[in-house]
């Protein structure tokens, strides 16, 4: 069975993830809604909604395991801050050719696949919904907020389901989004030697 139908396809934060508000940077597990947080568009934006996925995601199917980002040697562009955990499906600001775009951190990725630990404890994925999907500030670097297709399966209150922008399915993303193929060639275009936090924008 393909990976695509084996796992859920979720975005998320993983655990210990450090988002930037308006008190300071705050570790997902402590945000709650009400919580204000910097967006790269609008400014301080509240939080609506925060979900968590433990094990399995709201479809029923296992949460791939994350990609894991650590600050790389002083050759490395400044950007990520932090050890950061995001779900392969997450998505993050990079630039490409001169422009903004986002796209999966998966695919930007030179790791082939998911690496299960079966021993591992459940785990948990993190969805911040703001009313726009935004990009917001964490460990650094600009990722998105829960856009609509994730936010559609989550389990919302019925106010905020009703007047939350993202549940329209046509809202709009914060910049075009690469398709997997267009973030694999800009992927591939990286010299070896550099890792993909040259990718990503500032």
């Amino acid at each position: 069975m393909s990976i695509e139908l084996t796992y859920s396809k979720l975005s998320g934060f993983g655990p210990g993830a450090m988002i930037t508000t308006t008190d300071g940077e705050l570790p997902v597990e402590w945000l709650e809604p009400g919580d204000c947080v910097l967006t790269r568009d609008r400014g301080p934006q509240p939080i609506l909604a925060i979900k968590r996925s433990r094990g399995v995601g709201p479809d029923g199917r296992p949460l791939l395991p994350p990609i894991h980002l650590r600050p790389a040697d002083k050759s490395a562009p400044h950007g990520l801050q932090g050890a950061l955990r995001l779900s392969p499906h997450h998505k993050v600001l990079v630039q490409a050719d001169r422009e903004e775009a986002i796209a999966d951190i998966a695919a930007l990725s030179r790791r082939r696949g998911p690496r299960p630990d079966p021993g591992a404890p459940a785990l948990t994925y993190h969805h911040i919904l703001t009313a726009h999907h935004d990009l917001i500030l964490t460990c650094g670097i600009w990722v998105e907020t829960t856009g609509p297709a994730t936010a559609r399966l989550l389990d919302l209150p019925h106010a905020i389901a009703r007047n939350c922008a993202v549940m329209d399915p046509d809202c709009p993303p914060p910049r075009p989004c690469m398709t997997w193929p267009q973030a694999r060639a800009l992927r591939d275009r990286l010299n070896p030697d550099l890792s993909l936090l040259h990718l990503l924008a500032a």
